[in-house]
């Protein structure tokens, strides 16, 4: 199995976030990020990762940074913290082929094996299209196409030319259409984000318990680089569930949240 190599320019694809921060951090984040991808080079993948994770705790954050410390805990056979770091490259950098192939390739080396019900083929095809778009590119879209069908409409409305009116209308139907899948997809990612947490197992071994304390019994046992939902928390533990609808407490440090 071949993991694909590090990105080398995180900061040329920051999401527009990143555009209010100083310059000093951002050259230091450089420097940072190039000393990571040295050591990285040179096989010393826990000083690389070190280098990844100042820039992370300095506010800084990119796909490419993520990918690339994913990489690093990977080397360190720490599957679920990489698949953790993929998870949020792929959230920055949704239609990057390295991160998605990555993200493949650690999901066979997972050791549970849930059931997952098979989409709908529409379903499966609109999440896939809607998939290839981040959050933010995404609300920008649908913004551009808000002003589009408006710009339209009054066009359709003011022209005195049959033949332009006509041609409006029909562009206007039709970025309306586009602008109703877009709106629809962003409010979905928007609810998911806010409403249906997720996150990845990285112990390597996790006892699920009928509650949240350690006092009650295991109901089933789960293994790093898992995606689960989470429901909620208390006293240190998160309330989980499984696609086939399993479910227990686990933890929270046992789970890195997406």
């Amino acid at each position: 199995m071949k993991i694909t190599g590090f990105l080398l320019f995180p900061f040329l694809l920051l999401p527009p976030a990143m555009d209010c921060l100083p310059a000093t951090p951002q050259e230091s984040a450089t420097e940072l990020f190039a000393r990571g991808n040295s050591r990285y080079q040179q096989g010393d993948y826990a000083s690389a990762e070190k280098y990844y994770r100042e820039i992370l705790d300095s506010g800084v954050e990119s796909g490419s940074l993520y990918y690339n410390l994913g990489n690093a805990c990977f080397k360190q056979k720490r599957l679920g913290e990489a698949i953790y770091y993929w998870e949020k490259a792929d959230q920055i950098l949704p239609a990057d082929r390295e991160i998605r192939e990555n993200l493949e390739l650690a999901n066979l080396m997972i050791v549970d094996r849930i059931q997952v019900p098979e989409e709908p083929l529409p379903i499966y095809l609109l999440s896939r299209l809607t998939g290839l778009l981040s959050m933010e590119r995404e609300s920008i879209l649908v913004l551009i196409l808000f002003a589009a069908v408006n710009v339209l409409i009054s066009i359709y409305i003011l022209a005195k030319n049959p033949r332009l009116a006509s041609r409006a209308l029909i562009a206007s139907l039709a970025a309306g259409i586009v602008f109703l899948l877009f709106a629809f997809s962003l409010s979905w990612k928007i609810y998911e984000r806010d409403f249906r947490k997720k996150g990845i197992v990285v112990e390597r071994k996790a006892d699920v318990r009928s509650g949240p304390g350690a006092d009650n019994i295991t109901v089933f046992t789960i293994h790093e680089g898992i995606k689960v939902r989470v429901h909620g928390a208390s006293n240190g533990w998160y309330q989980i569930s499984l696609p086939n609808g399993w479910n227990g407490w686990l933890p929270q440090d046992y789970i890195r949240m997406l």
